[in-house]
């Protein structure tokens, strides 16, 4: 009894510390209707400015710097205060001009933001963990509860967490400030017309919402004792999952989903066999069955699980904007009839076998093998967002199944329990490229239907929650997968007996690729399929009212989707020779999902583009000197680049090419 006593107080510590974040999530969300992904980020900058000004020198940008060497109380205090006005500087710059913007473009911002952040915590304190100091809390007082003891630590977070909850409740709720921000969080319009200055009341929420997610994670730095620039993810999916779970928008509801969340992963931790590792996953499990059962979480309101009708980014162009002026051309070119007629894909596709045997360096033939994955991975995901309008943020999936199965037929079933010669088998992968593209598209048919019944932010987070699972299970499933250590000699393609070893080979074997791919893609989506999706996409309710099967579609959507992520991820597997659980992270999609929407959703070429900018980008930025004394410091330059592009630039850079596909 006193193992499950205390497991119940392990759980209610870390329970409080995600109920906490969750009330950060959910108070910028109540009041804006946007998922802020920075929340993470924001949470391990509490913990390291914390950090910075307890000490008396620390090595900053590689320097050993003087430092204020402030006691604890005040260092949080001061740390509080900075990244609540760094809160309200972000929604000043990036968030409060897309207002009126479709959810997607504050999506992607809000997640450029996060890669920006976390870029910048490791080029400012370096990518390794930093030991977080001893505080006055490290010695308070255990409490003894008949046998069991509750350490100093565990009871000061919990009753930090219950205060400052409560706190924000009566202030939500019985001061003149909480009620302008219910009142713009109900109808941001009415509100103006009455006198409350609505962009203000949203910096406060922003305000108050980065203020309490760095008290988290001082409480967190605190209670582990330590501190990292990856520390606020995990944290972070925890608290967006928590305040999911309790109704998103709703503060008490937050308080609960954070509670019953880390209740949940202590017990299953310590009563089911392997639980420890698998606690992740069983948390999304949790997500997913009471999303099936209640879409808007425990405490949240029906209207709260919605879609808002249209594209999910604009077309406008800010022709104002001197960002935007070069792009003009672009417009041009991707407008004219001429780039739709086949000439110019035959010339397209003339040209970039030129590229092929003209290009001589290894190096840049590899740089584009990538380019056209990550363009091909796009192309995939670009189906269930671009074309059928749903937001999935566990396109990855797919990818990691595809990979998966390929390194497994070949490196443990033929290799290793027939002992088959791979120059005899070599047809095997190109049998792979369907059946795992197959495989891949049945698992997009068991991700898909649980999420019918879900819309908008619901959707992506349930999504990522898919994807998150399979990670977890790749990671520990050792007999199969062998975890964290990967899957290693993987053979390259063959042809004919023939190994297809050279790089320039590879380059030709993926163009190839995509060319069939972008043809079959293009093919269902000129169709009556296509055509639904794009219906679907603008108004699901009146393609509904028009006969449009809206289940039987999404589902085709997922299928189509996971059938490219699977067959792609085969490829891979044979291209890199070598796959582990790190290649198929939650920030691999992110970074997907930005590729489409960089180059433009709902376009057959945006995909590419989006790929060639981001891959060329990366690797011409390791010439500027600072970027070679910190090579973390690109992401950082990519998170500026993306946030401009959403600024002025939200339907992408080809956006001019994207699909008008009408009946008829």
């Amino acid at each position: 009894m006193l193992y499950f006593e205390q497991l119940l107080i392990n759980g209610l510590m870390l329970g409080s510390i995600y109920a906490l974040a969750a009330v950060a999530y959910t108070l910028v969300y109540g009041v804006v209707k946007m998922v802020n992904f920075a929340f993470g980020e924001l949470f391990m900058l509490g913990a390291f400015i914390t950090l910075s000004l307890m000490l008396p020198e620390l090595s900053l940008f590689g320097y050993l710097v003087a430092m204020p060497n402030l006691n604890f109380f005040l260092a949080a205090l001061v740390a509080m205060a900075a990244v609540a006005a760094l809160g309200a500087l972000i929604d000043r710059i990036a968030y409060r001009p897309l207002r009126n913007a479709p959810r997607m473009a504050s999506l992607i911002t809000s997640i450029a933001v996060s890669v920006l952040l976390q870029s910048l915590a490791q080029t400012i304190w370096g990518p390794s963990s930093l030991s977080f100091p001893e505080t006055p809390l490290t010695h308070l007082p255990a409490l003894q509860l008949g046998e069991i003891t509750v350490t100093g630590v565990e009871w000061l977070v919990v009753a930090c967490a219950v205060v400052a909850m409560i706190a924000l409740q009566l202030f939500v709720h019985y001061t003149s400030l909480g009620r302008a921000m219910r009142a713009s969080a109900q109808d941001p319009t009415a509100a103006y017309l009455v006198g409350i200055p609505v962009n203000r009341i949203i910096g406060l929420a922003f305000v108050l919402g980065s203020a309490f997610a760095a008290f988290a994670g001082i409480l967190y730095a605190q209670s582990f004792a330590f501190a990292s620039p990856t520390m606020g993810f995990a944290p972070g999916l925890k608290a967006l999952t928590a305040a999911v779970l309790g109704g998103i928008g709703n503060i008490p509801g937050a308080a609960v989903g954070g509670l019953l969340l880390g209740l949940v992963e202590s017990l299953c931790s310590g009563y089911i066999p392997g639980g420890a590792i698998y606690q992740d996953a069983l948390s999304f499990v949790l997500l997913v069955l009471l999303l099936l059962v209640r879409p808007q979480g425990l405490l949240g309101r029906k209207e709260m699980n919605s879609h808002a009708r249209g594209s999910l980014t604009s077309d406008r162009s800010d022709k104002g904007s001197w960002i935007t002026a070069p792009l003009r051309l672009l417009d041009g070119v991707f407008a004219s009839r001429l780039m739709a007629s086949n000439l110019v894909k035959f010339v397209a596709i003339a040209a970039a076998v030129g590229i092929g045997f003209g290009i001589q360096s290894d190096y840049w033939l590899g740089i584009l093998v990538m380019v056209l994955l990550y363009g091909m991975l796009a192309s995939g995901l670009n189906i269930v967002v671009g074309f059928a309008g749903l937001l999935d943020l566990g396109f990855v999936a797919f990818w990691a199944v595809g990979a998966y199965y390929t390194s497994i037929i070949f490196v443990s079933v033929l290799q290793g329990v027939y002992g088959l010669d791979i120059s005899v088998t070599w047809w095997v992968l190109y049998a792979n490229l369907i059946i795992g593209g197959l495989i891949a598209a049945l698992f997009g048919v068991f991700l898909g239907y649980p999420t019918l019944r879900v819309r908008g932010d619901y959707l992506a987070i349930m999504t990522l929650g898919f994807g998150e699972i399979v990670r977890v299970v790749v990671t520990n499933w050792v007999p199969v997968t062998n975890g964290p250590m990967g899957i290693r000699g993987i053979p390259l393609p063959m042809l004919f007996g023939y190994e297809i070893g050279s790089t320039r080979a590879l380059y030709f074997f993926a163009l190839a690729l995509s060319v069939v791919l972008l043809f079959c893609i293009g093919r269902v989506v000129r169709s009556f399929v296509g055509r639904a999706w794009v219906a679907l996409r603008e108004d699901d309710d009146a393609a509904e009212a028009m006969g449009i099967h809206g289940t039987r579609y999404k589902l085709l959507a997922y299928a189509c989707s996971g059938f490219v992520g699977g067959l792609v991820g085969v490829f891979y597997a044979h291209f890199q020779q070598y796959i582990s659980p790190i290649s198929f992270t939650l920030f691999e999609n992110i970074v997907i999902l930005m590729l489409v929407v960089l180059g433009g959703l709902g376009t057959m070429i945006g995909p590419f583009v989006g790929a060639a900018v981001w891959i060329v980008f990366l690797q011409a930025s390791l010439n500027i000197p600072f970027v070679e004394s910190f090579p973390e410091s690109r992401y950082i330059l990519l998170g500026a680049m993306l946030i401009a592009l959403m600024l002025f630039r939200p339907s992408g850079l080809a956006a001019k090419a994207r699909q008008r596909l009408v009946m008829g």
